[in-house]
């Protein structure tokens, strides 16, 4: 377990985070940053996701007993924490107003298999843990307007579902409080990238694929887009990074044989400064991703300079423009074109597209929503 302090003045402000990694490590210390409180973070390591979800407010109502047992101003959570367990198990913080942040959620979260099999095979504990937990919070925000649609809309089909004993009015007074803030990218963490940009530019045009090494981002479409092109002679670089679990789709074991010198890179950067200067490297951020609720690893590859390249769906459209989004299947061409002429792609300043997801332009934004959530 983690505890972290942070500032000397304002209100008393708990952070929980049952998943202290990778964008919830990002928000949590940005967050911690740059709103003005006497912020104590606990934190547990990003691992065992359903374990977490389950286990995470019974082990810190014992493990953190007295930092719990203080005097509150406010908590904030992410969706990861049965938050409507953590005041049972610890009574203090049963009046204490919340904040719950959903990155994700586990109601339309896709499981591997058939579409029509996703209510059968998903964890239904986990997803009323979630509709717990925004019930308990007094707001709730989502980091996109498309991930607050899905929500609201999967809920309201899951409840349906049921046999009886159906809380009435629970979607309904879950919209009324949740609103829509995206998770905002460090502003300063791109100076590795800018620098790395700095100079002349020629040559092959340089991919970049930065997502968890996880079936709901579509590893294989991007291979098989990659293996196609490099199969017909196309000339390109790709680098691929992101969170590796500890088993991964064997998709990526293939990828040095099959793109050879094409494969500039293949692994997790540990260090952020390597990871910021691999963004500045490329020219073109790819998502394939088959579930998106914001993207923080592509806005952060935007905002380095690079140009996305993301699916028609999901929340992309909300967020980049259509010359920037491909169909489905449609990949290979996509990135073929865009191989033909890597000179008017790094041409253009793809950099304002990300403006509005840094902290300097959304800081306020939350700041306002912990003065609602607080009272003060």
């Amino acid at each position: 377990m983690q505890a972290t302090r942070s500032g000397q003045s304002g209100p008393r402000l708990l952070f929980v985070e049952p998943y202290l990694t990778a964008s919830h490590r990002a928000f949590a210390q940005g967050l911690m940053a740059h709103v003005p409180a006497r912020w104590t973070l606990l934190g547990l390591p990003g691992r065992h996701f359903r374990w977490r979800m389950r286990g995470a407010a019974l082990f810190l109502a014992q493990e953190a007993a007295a930092a719990l047992s203080q005097p509150w101003d406010g908590l904030v959570c992410s969706s990861m924490l049965g938050l409507a367990e953590l005041r049972g198990l610890a009574p203090a913080l049963a009046n204490t107003p919340a904040l719950a942040v959903f990155h994700e959620n586990q109601l339309a979260y896709p499981a591997p298999g058939a579409a029509d099999e996703n209510l059968r095979r998903r964890d239904l504990y986990l997803a009323f843990s979630n509709l717990a937990t925004a019930k308990a919070a007094r707001r709730v925000a989502f980091n996109s307007q498309f991930h607050r649609r899905q929500f609201l809309e999967a809920a309201r089909n899951t409840l349906a579902r049921l046999p009886d004993m159906i809380p009435q009015g629970l979607v309904d007074e879950l919209a009324q409080k949740s609103l829509a803030l995206p998770v905002p990218v460090e502003d300063a963490e791109a100076a590795p990238a800018l620098a790395a940009r700095q100079g002349p530019r020629a040559g092959r045009l340089r991919l970049l694929w930065n997502h968890r090494w996880e079936h709901d981002k579509g590893p294989e479409e991007l291979f098989a887009a990659l293996f196609a092109l490099a199969d017909q002679g196309l000339d390109f670089h790709a680098a691929i990074m992101g969170p590796r679990p500890a088993a991964w789709p064997k998709v990526f074991d293939q990828a040095a044989d099959r793109l050879g010198e094409r494969l500039a890179h293949i692994g997790p950067q540990d260090r952020r400064e390597d990871y910021w200067r691999w963004l500045g490297w490329a020219d073109v951020v790819v998502s394939t991703a088959r579930q998106e609720y914001f993207g923080l690893s592509v806005a952060e590859a935007v905002w380095a300079g690079c140009m996305p390249l993301v699916p028609d769906a999901l929340v992309y459209p909300e967020l980049y423009p259509a010359r920037c989004r491909y169909q489905p299947g449609q990949l290979a061409p996509a990135l073929a074109v865009l191989m033909a002429r890597p000179a008017s792609v790094r041409a253009e300043d793809w950099r304002p597209l990300a403006q509005s997801f840094t902290w300097r332009a959304q800081a306020g934004a939350w700041r306002q929503l912990i003065t609602e959530v607080v009272g003060r």
